[in-house]
Formats: C-alpha cells, structure tokens, sequence
C-alpha cells in the first residue's frame, strides 16, 4: 500500500457545507436476494470461526446508525467542494456496482481526475488512525468493481477519553496483485457458500 496525500479535515468547514446540503438521489433499499461484498467479508470470516454463514440484516443501533448517516452526508457535501477545488473532478455519491453476481455499494465515486477514485467513508469511536484489515479488504474489493487502483478514505474519529473529534483525508493507492487477491478470496468464499446451499435469501441468510 502506497500513500499517496494526507491532509487534516477542518470539521468548522464540514458543517459549514452541510447546510445547504447536497443534491442526491434517495438510495434504492439494499436488494437482500443478491450477494454483496460486505457480507461476503464478513462470512469469510465466521466460516474461520467455525460458523459458515451468509450474514444479513445486521445493523448498527439506531442511534449510531443515524449518526454514521449524518456523518456520511457531511463528508459528501465536503468531498463535493474538495473535489471540485483542489482535484478539477467530480463527486458522486452511492454508486451500486456488480460483477460477477456480486454487488458492492461504494459510498461514491470521483472522476475527472487523472483517474477514477473510489470514495469510502468511515465513522470510528477511537482515535487510532490505522486503518482496520476488513476495512482494507472492504475498498480493495471496491476497487475491482470500480476498476481502479486508488481510493480516496474519510475517517471521522471520535473519543471521550481524551474528549476530541478529529477527521482525515487519506488517498491511498493498492497495489494490483492486492486488489485481485482480495477479490478471489470472495470469489472463493461465495462458492464454498453455494456448495453449503447458503447464501441470500432476501430473509437473512442461512446458517449450517
């Protein structure tokens, strides 16, 4: 992995952007009859725990769950300025794309720069700035579907212990091989689902 820019985010400047808000088309609601990337994450990992399943229907609790929305807007209508202003591209939020019978719903896309950028945004109750494995794993997959290598990430992080919130800017640059590798291990995943008969059923999933 390759860093390739990094820059603190001014939060004054975020909720100063939100307040007009962003024009956006509503989300169409999650279809839980396909396969998705994120729950085939998260079976390859229950299936090393012992427990092959094909997660759905697993939220946060509402509360944080609305918060993570709130915080996803705010990072769009910033994105949407920084995009514009410093990199002369274009940002669009929620983008579905598929392939391979796998959907993967990115938090946007940027185009108009030098190449297409995947957009990801994360909201994390710690001040570590590390970026988690599944979290890698999650925007490598991302990356096969957008066919691109780059990824721009916003993490918003929040503590109480000391109390501060802070956010960044990171666009980080995966190398080919990792980003193929991490799509055959859901290829892989999916298949040995399929041969458990588990998978979508629109109802939650199936467990062996």
């Amino acid at each position: 992995m390759e860093l390739l820019y990094q820059k603190s985010i001014d939060l004054e400047r975020v909720a100063d952007l939100c307040e007009p808000g962003i024009e956006r088309e509503k989300p169409e609601p999650r279809d839980h009859s396909a396969w998705h990337v994120t729950n085939l994450l998260e079976a390859s990992r229950l299936i090393t725990k012992g427990k092959p399943c094909y997660p759905e229907g697993k939220e946060a609790p509402s509360g944080i769950m609305s918060l993570g929305r709130i915080w996803e807007t705010a990072v769009d209508c910033y994105l949407a300025d920084h995009v514009r202003r410093e990199m002369g591209g274009e940002f669009m939020p929620d983008v579905l794309l598929e392939k391979d019978d796998i959907c993967g719903s990115l938090d946007g896309m940027i185009f108009g720069t030098e190449e297409g950028m995947v957009a990801e945004c994360k909201l994390r109750f710690t001040l570590n700035l590390e970026i988690p494995m599944n979290h890698l794993r999650q925007i490598r997959a991302y990356c096969h579907l957008a066919d691109t290598d780059t990824v721009c990430y916003v993490s918003g992080h929040i503590s109480t212990t000391p109390p501060m919130a802070q956010a960044l800017l990171r666009v980080i640059r995966f190398t080919q091989l990792s980003i193929e590798e991490t799509w055959q291990g859901i290829l892989n995943t999916k298949k040995y689902l399929e041969g458990l008969g588990v998978g979508p059923t629109g109802n939650g999933g199936g467990v062996v």
